[in-house]
């Protein structure tokens, strides 16, 4: 089956709805809905990984987050196992983070490296988000770490080895 083009979408405003309109919308099967996409925005920018994958889950969907160099942010809603990103209207490269849920694990799937090995010049960082992990995948100067592969783009990104859990990721957020 060939897949539609998919239409440019402009920055979604970083708005942190109440949990209540957030648990409708996903009842409702509003999931494209701007009480989601804002909510997930306003999530990413302040690291709420955590809240932001069971938003994902509890849509079973997967989501993916873009933010530019100005710090704009997109949002786009896929399926159970897929989630495409829509042109980012009006961004500007090189783009800070790309972040995006996993159903479960946390890890840089074929369609991930695909990615990334794509757009290793104009992105600086990419998220992946799990049930209770994420792992963060860095560009970095070829040779000096552990990164995806040996060669060719994807050595010029950090492996995706080393799994961050949200319970540790609060504690530093904390300050403990």
């Amino acid at each position: 089956m060939r897949e539609l083009p998919l239409s440019p979408n402009p920055p979604v405003e970083e708005i942190l709805h109440p949990p209540e309109h957030v648990k409708i919308a996903i009842e409702n099967g509003a999931h494209s809905s701007m009480v989601i996409r804002e909510t997930i925005a306003a999530l990413a920018k302040q690291e709420r990984y955590e809240e932001l994958w069971q938003i994902a889950d509890g849509m079973s969907k997967e989501v993916s987050v873009l933010e530019d160099a100005r710090g704009r942010v997109w949002v786009d809603v896929g399926t159970k196992s897929r989630v495409r990103l829509s042109p980012a209207q009006d961004s500007v490269i090189p783009y800070r983070l790309w972040l995006h849920t996993h159903p479960h694990d946390a890890y840089a799937s074929q369609t991930d490296r695909e990615t990334l090995a794509c757009c290793s010049m104009i992105l600086q960082e990419a998220i992946v988000l799990g049930h209770d992990h994420m792992v963060r995948l860095q560009r970095m100067t070829p040779g000096l770490g552990n990164s995806l592969e040996e060669e060719g783009p994807l050595s010029t990104w950090t492996s995706d080895k080393e799994i961050i859990l949200y319970s540790k990721q609060r504690e530093v957020s904390d300050g403990r």
